[in-house]
């Protein structure tokens, strides 16, 4: 619960800021429709090089393949699924549905090794970087070439939300446990995971808005700094 600040002259918009700093995480659902929110137009084409039909054809592919794999899923059949991506990624090279359901089975074949205690950041780097990698290939195939604010399809809003979403866990979940990926540091990683949610809510997640700013360490160390200097005013009030 945010703690009322103290009675001033303020506006009900500089308060209602002034609050979002003073408990961050209590940050309303209604500081949302940012104006940095890409339009999104269903007139566009779902894709800028692949046909609908082929597109189609793709799509019932990859539901099938995921459709296959599930948690009590051998090791064998998840690498028989992810040989499966490497060939239509190695024909479709543009197509972003590959690469994000490749994350995903690879996320799953690397969680089902591990042990109760274990997390998959206490693997090896080279078994971790592939997941960023599609990833990161997903958000490049599926941004507009023209321009990155540029307007997009539903169909690369929703691979663009995914994919940075994705991606933002993983920072996040790396920074909540304390490991050094990639050299980066604890608020490094808060930070790669704020601009991921900021991206993912930039294509229609609302539930991203909200945790780039919980995730943000500026905005974090911007409401510890409020707190402490009100808490040193009403101090002073009481004297």
């Amino acid at each position: 619960m945010a703690i009322a600040a103290p009675p001033s002259n303020l506006s009900a918009n500089d308060a209602r800021v002034l609050n979002a700093l003073f408990d961050p995480e209590t940050l309303p659902s209604s500081v949302a429709k940012s104006k940095d929110a890409t339009p999104i137009d269903p007139s566009l084409p779902p894709h800028a090089s692949i046909s609908t039909t082929k597109l189609s054809a793709l799509e019932n592919q990859q539901n099938d393949i995921v459709r296959r794999v599930s948690s009590s899923s051998s090791i064998e059949d998840i690498d028989t699924a992810i040989s499966e991506l490497d060939r239509v990624v190695s024909q479709e090279p543009n197509y972003a549905s590959a690469y994000i359901n490749r994350a995903m089975l690879l996320r799953l074949k690397l969680e089902s090794q591990l042990a109760a205690a274990q997390h998959i950041f206490s693997l090896p780097t080279a078994s971790i970087q592939p997941l960023f990698t599609d990833l990161s290939r997903a958000i490049h195939v599926s941004l507009p070439s023209s321009s990155p604010t540029a307007p997009v399809s539903p169909y690369q809003a929703k691979k663009l939300r995914t994919a940075y979403s994705h991606r933002a866990y993983l920072y996040l979940k790396a920074a909540e446990i304390g490991t050094s990926l990639q050299g980066l540091e604890k608020s490094e990683l808060e930070e790669l995971a704020s601009k991921d949610f900021a991206g993912a809510a930039r294509y229609g997640d609302e539930a991203a808005r909200e945790m780039s700013v919980r995730t943000n360490p500026y905005a974090k160390m911007c409401g510890a700094i409020v707190r402490n200097a009100l808490k040193e005013e009403m101090k002073g009030e009481g004297v």
